[in-house]
């Protein structure tokens, strides 16, 4: 009996490790490529769809709106359900595409990774969305100062000081940058990710930063 138990916790762990490592090989940030739904094909895109993955939650934007929600692989892929913004399509190529976009994510149930750097979502009627991983994406080692600066973005701020190697100068750093947590008085040696963010919101920078690893201070 005990070593069903050992056993049966043995599947659950490795279970659960697979899932993760499916999640982690998902993530990053996408632009939509193609996209067949209700018997159309289309590749044509005013303003270019993306999509997220971050662990287990997705985010994205589907042509007129943004939207979020859950994502998990395991026993099999299921996104959703979805929460979207509530803007009004201006357009009827914006409307098919948002359409599109939202229906075959929630009804997704297989993905396959290919290259280069390809995202293949689809159901069991034959309807996918196909993504390429967004480009302008490069790695960078950042050096932060233990004190922030006063500076001046869309308001008055605090701006971290970085520099990418010790021998260069401090300079402001505007950007927020996801999962890193600053605590002043500290110096910090970290690697990130810099992504170009294909619809800025006005007043926005066009990159966003997520944190790698922390390399030591």
């Amino acid at each position: 009996m005990k070593m069903l138990k050992n056993t049966a916790l043995l599947a659950a762990l490795l279970t659960l490790s697979i899932a993760a490592e499916a999640r982690s090989l998902l993530d990053g940030d996408y632009i939509l490529s193609e996209w067949q739904y209700a018997g159309v094909m289309s590749r044509s895109y005013k303003k270019v769809p993306t999509l997220t993955i971050r662990g287990d939650r997705i985010s994205g934007f589907a042509g007129c709106n943004r939207y979020s929600g859950m994502i998990s692989t395991l026993p099999k892929l299921k996104v959703g359900p979805l929460a979207t913004t509530r803007m009004a399509c201006l357009g009827e190529e914006e409307r098919r595409n948002e359409t599109a976009v939202l229906a075959v994510l929630e009804g997704a149930k297989r993905f396959k990774l290919g290259r280069p750097d390809r995202l293949e979502l689809s159901s069991t009627r034959g309807e996918y969305l196909i993504f390429v991983r967004q480009p302008g994406t490069v790695e960078q080692v950042l050096y932060i100062a233990p004190e922030t600066k006063s500076c001046v973005g869309v308001g008055p701020m605090e701006c971290m000081q970085v520099r990418e190697a010790p021998s260069e100068k401090w300079s402001l750093f505007y950007d927020h940058i996801e999962g890193f947590d600053y605590v002043a008085g500290k110096s910090y040696k970290i690697k990130v990710r810099r992504e170009k963010v294909v619809h800025p919101p006005a007043d926005a920078s066009a990159f966003k930063y997520v944190l790698l690893e922390v390399l030591g201070d």
